[in-house]
């Protein structure tokens, strides 16, 4: 590999075979080097391949303001929530977690206080990805000698959650309320206590931030008629109706009119929720 441009002592650019620009970053990489230079492959400690010509601008952009123990710390948290969550992370989380990082010191270096509106629900919701967030906080403590507030597990916990959904930040947060509107909806309706550790209670938290996911994008599932329909409404009448009130919120608040296979599909995870097993422990327990 060849040096394409220099950005500064740790940071170079090189062209792979398509033409396309690659950021490398490595201790002294770039020191004392030119462009057309060959890379010093045994300096390299990280090599960063991003989808677009936008997106490397951004990054070139970004890691040019921040300092280099920051792009260092927010890669070592990467790597460990890949490692922790064995999930597949957008690449841009390179560039909006090192952004976090660095402006989340800098507040904090200044003794403004951050409070997280959606701390509770983050760390209800999104348990292993509130982990990485705490962990996180270890890494940053020991990298950038900065001792962040708690607060901060919940806003990193997002920034993976987006990275996972391929999101944005606004839509993320705006789905992460929207879920919590909605398992507030069945647990009034049904007088239940959730179980955050159960099985059930994992994948309707799943089913709902998918379900967030196509209100937000516009995309809910749609076939036409559905027979199944007419057969919740002989079986799980109940169900249904609290399926129908979750509808009515979203209808309220994105002016959607929800189709009767995604109401399916919601009584069908409610169903899930709300039987009481006598054999095995449930998702949920009565108040």
């Amino acid at each position: 590999m060849k040096i394409h441009k220099i950005l500064n002592n740790n940071l170079v650019s090189v062209l792979d075979a398509d033409g396309r620009e690659m950021l490398i970053m490595g201790l002294g990489l770039g020191f004392h080097s030119k462009s057309g230079d060959e890379v010093d492959t045994k300096k390299i400690t990280k090599i960063f391949r991003m989808d677009t010509e936008m997106e490397v601008a951004q990054m070139k952009k970004l890691f040019l303001e921040v300092k280099p123990e920051a792009i260092e710390t927010s890669v070592a948290i990467i790597d460990y929530a890949r490692d922790f969550l064995k999930k597949k992370l957008n690449k841009n989380i390179y560039i909006t977690l090192t952004d976090h990082i660095n402006f989340a010191v800098e507040r904090f270096n200044k003794g403004i206080a951050f409070k997280d509106m959606l701390y509770w629900d983050t760390r209800k919701l999104y348990p292993k990805e509130f982990s990485v967030g705490e962990h996180a906080l270890e890494i940053i403590k020991d990298k950038l000698g900065v001792d962040l507030p708690k607060d901060e597990c919940g806003s990193i916990a997002i920034h993976i959650v987006n990275s996972e959904l391929d999101g944005d930040m606004n839509q993320t947060m705006e789905m992460t309320k929207l879920v919590e509107q909605v398992m507030d909806v069945v647990r009034y309706t049904f007088h239940i206590t959730y179980d955050e550790d159960s099985l059930n209670y994992g994948r309707f938290v799943t089913h709902l931030l998918y379900f967030a996911k196509r209100v937000q994008e516009g995309k809910l599932m749609d076939e036409g008629e559905d027979c199944l329909f007419d057969t919740m409404k002989k079986v799980y009448p109940k169900q249904l109706k609290c399926a129908e009130k979750i509808a009515d919120v979203v209808s309220k608040k994105y002016g959607i009119d929800v189709p009767d296979e995604e109401l399916t599909f919601l009584t069908v995870h409610i169903v899930r929720m709300t039987k009481r097993e006598n054999t095995d422990k449930d998702a949920i327990s009565a108040e």
